[in-house]
């Protein structure tokens, strides 16, 4: 019996320690957050602000609280801070304030130097390096140029109801179900209704960066978010409808869509939170949110994706990590709140504050 034992006894223990060789994983980084400093605007401004220099502008970021926006830089040195009195559009590259019958607005750089003048009445958006002006009667848009001139135009006969562009195409969507998009000249590239409700209007659309693929949210009495792909690269191009989920609970509001830059997740606002699609093997998965989603915006790294909501007064910031897992959230009061991303650094401002939070892993 001993005899038995002495040879039993190696094996089990080689077994024991083959298992855990093979079954051990290394521990996956966590993220953290490291509050790196937080510059109040007015105080800043009242103390006298530091030297610029034209290098500062290379790197500036914008934003925009209440009616307050401006630009700065990722070490906290504040470069434009201006107050309006109506509304304005702000990307990282440019500015503009409007009114409501406005005949000329002037398109302004970081650094307040006049780079262009809009003459056409309507209400611009400004995006990362893209310009356009939404038409009174609010069925029609313009594509600008960086000075300000217009590209092309599209004259519709339906309200604009969703609106989103890439660096490759624009896609619009309308009050009566149908979805058209372009190309950066203005050609049509797609056009088509999702379909599949009662009451049929797309409340939220967004085009991928290479325009491969549109996705909306769309009717009332059957929603449904759907995700479509372009066929062929021809003009009118045949679209395949390649996902589709009906919402349990419908929302009558505009909703915002954004695909990750490298077009693999779509992420949408529902009813109960944020939608996550995977657009490799279309699995859905849905992160519960509370409030209202006014931001998607992805991490430098483009691990990350944080997501701004508003419920009441409360502002709630939250991460998602790896596209599809709840990484974690926090909250804050305030009149008005936005955030904004620079590499791997996380800008969150409330109330004439604006903080950074870096993001690293360990």
């Amino acid at each position: 019996m001993k005899k038995n034992v002495k040879i039993i006894a190696p094996i089990f223990i080689f077994l024991a320690l083959l298992y855990i060789i093979i079954a051990s994983r290394p521990l996956s980084a966590e993220i953290q957050f490291l509050p790196v400093w937080t510059i109040d605007l007015e105080s800043y401004i009242k103390s006298g602000q530091a030297e610029v220099e034209a290098a500062d502008f290379e790197n500036a970021v914008s934003f925009k609280m209440g009616q307050n926006l401006g630009y700065f830089t990722p070490d906290g040195k504040i470069l434009t801070y201006i107050t309006f009195p109506y509304k304005a559009s702000i990307s990282d590259n440019s500015y503009t304030l409007y009114g409501m019958s406005s005949e000329e607005m002037q398109i302004c750089s970081p650094a307040n130097k006049t780079l262009g003048t809009i003459k056409v009445m309507g209400f611009p958006y400004f995006t990362e390096n893209r310009k356009f002006i939404f038409l009174p009667g609010g069925s029609s848009f313009s594509k600008l140029r960086d000075d300000g001139s217009v590209e092309w135009t599209y004259e519709g006969f339906t309200p604009i109801t969703a609106f989103s562009s890439s660096g490759t195409g624009t896609v619009a969507g309308f009050a009566d179900g149908s979805v058209v998009s372009f190309d950066n000249e203005g050609n049509i590239a797609q056009q088509y209704n999702p379909g599949g409700s009662n009451y049929e209007v797309i409340l939220g659309a967004a085009i991928s960066e290479s325009s491969r693929y549109i996705a909306t949210l769309s009717g009332q009495e059957g929603q449904r978010f759907v995700i479509s792909k372009k066929t062929s690269a021809d003009y009118g191009a045949h679209t395949s409808i390649v996902f589709y989920k009906s919402m349990s609970e419908e929302l009558n509001r505009q909703v915002l869509i954004k695909f990750s830059k490298d077009e693999k997740k779509v992420f949408y606002s529902n009813a109960k939170g944020i939608g996550i699609v995977n657009c490799k093997n279309f699995k859905n998965k849905e992160i519960p949110i509370k409030g209202r989603i006014l931001s998607i915006l992805e991490s430098g790294s483009e691990n990350e994706i944080f997501v701004l909501s508003k419920e009441g007064k409360t502002y709630t910031v939250s991460t998602i990590e790896s596209f599809d897992a709840f990484a974690g959230s926090f909250s804050f009061d305030a009149e008005s709140a936005c955030i904004a991303v620079k590499d791997n650094s996380l800008f969150v401002g409330r109330d004439g504050k604006i903080s950074r939070i870096d993001i690293i892993h360990r």
